[in-house]
């Protein structure tokens, strides 16, 4: 549990530079990550850049409204999950209420802060630890909010549709380079895709690590292959950088297995396998997911990054 706490990151988004030094000498002396931001306006044009596990939110100053941010973050895609607290400046009943139904998930008095910062930052990440399905890498909700999510998409009746992208041949990336690249390889891929999703997508989109490799995201029908299209370019373009010079060059790598033979595998790509309601209902997860498995297998086929959409019109496609 300390090994999670210490890498952290922490936004915390206040007006008072006195208070901004305070919170940030206080945390970052606790091992955590902290950034900064002093106003409403700057936390908007930054939103969907990156993830916190924490955000801290002074309830109410100038450039500041504490209960409009908590709303803010709960409808931002890659921030909707995350923990809350507001700083409040007195011990009001009513503000305390207003902070929660606004999305926060605490609050601090400003008066008793120096005793309740460490405390309620600990166990704000210890609840996201221990109860959120919140993957520690990549910051990102995992395998069950994904279903969880599938589910509520169905049931709304709603038309969407699901991408499920996986890396190949980013196991054999990880016998090369170790997993600390392997790693950055991750990061880096859930941000491309977080990218495209932003620039092309709606306010509704999810996007989830599935664990290791792979990757759900949801997004509306009119928008999944441009989404696609975006994931699979950028990925080509940049992906080549996580390799040394002379794996460039020769546009693959070399590793030796287990009986010392030296075998050929090529770099990595990613692949990606699409479905929508637009063609037949979609009834569980389960069958989502086997859907999309299976068109995202065939994706690999191509010597290149590739999505696969499905086509046919009547499931179970046996019939």
């Amino acid at each position: 549990m300390q090994e999670k706490e210490s890498k952290s990151k922490i936004l915390i988004i206040v007006e008072d530079p006195k208070l901004q030094d305070y919170l940030t000498l206080i945390l970052m002396g606790e091992g955590y990550i902290v950034q900064v931001y002093s106003s409403e306006e700057e936390l908007r044009k930054n939103i969907n850049k990156e993830s916190f596990d924490l955000l801290i939110v002074d309830f109410l100053s100038q450039n500041i409204d504490g209960l409009k941010i908590c709303k803010l973050v709960r409808e931002t895609l890659f921030l909707r999950y995350t923990s809350m607290i507001t700083l409040l400046p007195d011990s009001d009943p009513l503000n305390k209420a207003k902070s929660i139904y606004s999305g926060a998930d605490d609050y601090i008095e400003k008066s008793i802060i120096s005793q309740e910062l460490l405390f309620k930052v600990k166990a704000a990440l210890w609840r996201i630890y221990r109860y959120q399905d919140i993957d520690p890498l990549t910051k990102l909700p995992s395998i069950s909010t994904a279903l969880k999510e599938l589910q509520n998409k169905i049931n709304s009746r709603a038309s969407f549709a699901v991408g499920y992208a996986e890396l190949f041949e980013f196991q054999r990336f990880n016998e090369r380079y170790g997993f600390k690249r392997g790693d950055e390889v991750i990061i880096h891929t859930a941000n491309l895709i977080r990218q495209a999703i932003v620039e092309l997508g709606s306010p509704s989109d999810f996007l989830f690590h599935f664990g290791g490799d792979d990757f759900i995201f949801i997004t509306l029908p009119e928008s999944i292959d441009t989404i696609c299209k975006k994931i699979v370019s950028d990925f080509d373009d940049t992906i080549i950088s996580f390799y040394d010079e002379n794996d460039r060059r020769n546009k693959c790598i070399y590793i030796k297995n287990r009986r010392g033979e030296i075998c050929r595998y090529p770099l990595m790509k990613i692949s990606i396998g699409i479905v929508s309601s637009v063609n037949y209902p979609l009834t569980s997860p389960a069958q989502i997911i086997q859907i999309v498995t299976e068109l995202k297998d065939y994706a690999k086929k191509f010597e290149k990054s590739e999505y696969v959409k499905e086509r046919r019109k009547i499931f179970p496609f046996h019939q």
